[in-house]
């Protein structure tokens, strides 16, 4: 299903967050303005019903800081977030924990973001009891439900988050996500921390209950392969600020801004002849603190020309839906 044909359950109008930069004894002295760590910059984008939208990047891009934005555990120092028709960017107290029901997150490391001290059954009634979501004597068949439905024995229960593998404590994670039938689920890097074989079965896991539940998905990895593999659409992000989007295969087979080119020439490959020197991103990315004037990326880039370090390009819908923020884009009609 094309996405023009799903609602929009989602959408972010120019988001940014900015973090204030301590000041130091010398910034004081010399009354220096105040700095600001510009991690997320005027992010616009739509997520539709039922799909998964990868979110790629270097680490450090913002990617992590756009999901906690999202989910309002961070405020947004600019913008609106629209989530499922409703303004929920100033929400605050019970209004805003209403609308958490409907989006919920599985966090990358699965053992930090469970609480140590509480049971399986303990983490897994406390939002519903917070929530009388379901009525009290009906609790233990929910809990029983949200393990089974995320591969997990309901005789595990009693038992504390350290006796258990990082495969199963991310199905927990998962779990205590579901708990409330959310609507959207943001999965942070969920299976970076995890050996190979366990990602496959954990992958395969948050593809089943998608389908199954229809859930609406935003898919954040630095694994490209990975998000090639789950994703209906990718947005590749660069210092904070939204570069390339489009349909998965096609932003994979013919990216067109030439940060995702060499992104993807530079992902790990067991062809060693297809990744050579030519394909690596030259040097670090820039800081977010003193963004580069024009194009972000053009300290980096081997297609860089005067106009890309003086004007900043807009991310531009092309006829075929994809977007691209750059002058000079590659595989494309323009110059």
């Amino acid at each position: 299903m094309s996405t023009p044909e799903r609602k929009c359950l989602l959408e972010l109008e120019g988001i940014s967050k900015w973090f204030p930069r301590k000041r130091t004894v010398k910034d004081a002295v010399q009354h220096a303005e105040r700095q600001y760590v510009k991690a997320v910059s005027d992010v616009s984008l739509q997520i539709y019903e039922g799909e998964n939208l990868g979110l790629v990047g270097e680490s450090g891009c913002g990617k992590s800081t756009l999901a906690r934005t999202i989910m309002r555990l961070y405020d947004p120092t600019a913008g609106q977030i629209i989530l499922d028709g409703r303004d929920i960017t100033r929400l605050k107290g019970n209004a805003l924990r209403q609308e958490r029901i409907k989006m919920q997150m599985v966090f990358q490391d699965p053992y930090s973001s469970l609480n140590p001290r509480m049971t399986v059954y303990e983490m897994l009634e406390e939002p519903l009891k917070v929530y009388h979501f379901v009525p009290k004597d009906e609790i233990p068949q929910e809990v029983d439900r949200l393990l089974r439905i995320s591969g997990l024995s309901p005789e595990i229960a009693n038992r504390f988050p350290g006796e258990f593998s990082g495969g199963q404590r991310q199905r927990l994670g998962i779990a205590r996500a579901l708990a409330l039938r959310p609507r959207f689920i943001i999965a942070d890097e969920p299976v970076s921390a995890l050996d190979v074989s366990i990602q496959a079965q954990i992958l395969n896991l948050l593809a089943d209950l998608q389908e199954e539940l229809n859930l609406t998905v935003l898919f954040i990895s630095h694994d490209l392969q990975v998000v090639r593999h789950i994703s209906d659409r990718v947005i590749v992000m660069y210092l904070g600020a939204i570069v390339e989007s489009g349909k998965t295969e096609d932003v994979f087979d013919r990216p067109h801004h030439p940060y995702t080119d060499v992104l993807m020439k530079a992902a790990p490959s067991l062809d060693v002849d297809a990744r050579t020197k030519e394909y690596a991103i030259e040097g670090d990315p820039p800081s977010p603190i003193s963004i580069p004037s024009g194009c972000k990326f053009h300290p980096r880039c081997t297609r860089c020309q005067e106009r890309c370090r003086t004007e900043q390009p807009a991310l531009t819908t092309l006829p075929d839906g994809r977007q691209i923020a750059c002058h000079f884009p590659l595989n494309t009609d323009s110059p």
